[in-house]
C-alpha cells in the first residue's frame, strides 16, 4: 500500500513537472499563435465539417463513418468529463467541461483513424496533426498530460470501433 502511494505521488509530481515545462517554460510568442490556431481548428464543434463535406461530395461511406464517430465521441467525452470531473489546470471549469479527457485530442485522434482508413496516404499528416493538437492543449495550459494521453487513447478506440461497426 505504501509503495502504491509513493508511485502515485511520483506520477503526480512528474505530470506536474511536464505540464509546467510545456505550458510555462516553453512559451514563445510565434508558437503561441500557432498553437491557438491549432486549438481553434481542432475544436470538437468543428468536427462536423469533414463528414458534411464528404456527404456533399457524394462520399457517403466516409461521411457515415464521420457522423457515427462524431456522435460517439460527443457521448463518451462529455460523459467521462461529467463523471470524472477533474479540475482544469487553470482552475476554471464547469463539470461538463472538466479536464479529463481532452476533447480536442479525442476528436483529432479519432478523425485520424477514420480518415486515414479511407485515405492511407494521409496517415502520417493526420496523426502528426492529432499529436500537435494534444501538445497544443498542454502548451496553452488547458490540460494535463494524462488528460491528453487519455484523450488520444479514447480517440484511437472510438475511431477503430467506428470503423469495425460500419464494416
Amino acid at each position: 500500500m505504501v509503495l502504491l502511494f509513493i508511485f502515485c505521488q511520483a506520477l503526480c509530481n512528474f505530470e506536474e513537472d511536464v505540464y509546467t515545462t510545456i505550458s510555462k517554460d516553453w512559451q514563445v510568442k510565434p508558437v503561441n499563435y500557432c498553437m491557438q490556431g491549432v486549438s481553434f481548428v481542432s475544436s470538437p464543434a468543428l468536427s462536423i465539417v469533414p463528414p458534411v463535406v464528404f456527404y456533399l461530395n457524394e462520399k457517403r461511406d466516409i461521411a457515415k463513418h464521420g457522423f457515427i464517430n462524431l456522435f460517439g465521441n460527443f457521448a463518451t467525452v462529455f460523459s467521462l468529463k461529467y463523471l470524472i470531473n477533474r479540475q482544469r489546470p487553470d482552475g476554471d471549469y464547469e463539470r461538463w467541461d472538466s479536464s479529463f479527457p481532452s476533447g480536442h485530442t479525442t476528436f483529432a485522434f479519432s478523425q485520424a483513424v477514420i480518415y486515414s482508413h479511407h485515405y492511407p496516404e494521409f496517415k502520417i499528416p493526420l496523426y502528426l496533426f492529432a499529436t500537435t493538437v494534444g501538445f497544443s492543449r498542454m502548451y496553452l495550459g488547458e490540460h494535463y498530460p494524462t488528460d491528453v494521453i487519455g484523450g488520444a487513447v479514447l480517440g484511437l478506440v472510438t475511431g477503430y470501433v467506428t470503423i469495425k461497426l460500419c464494416e
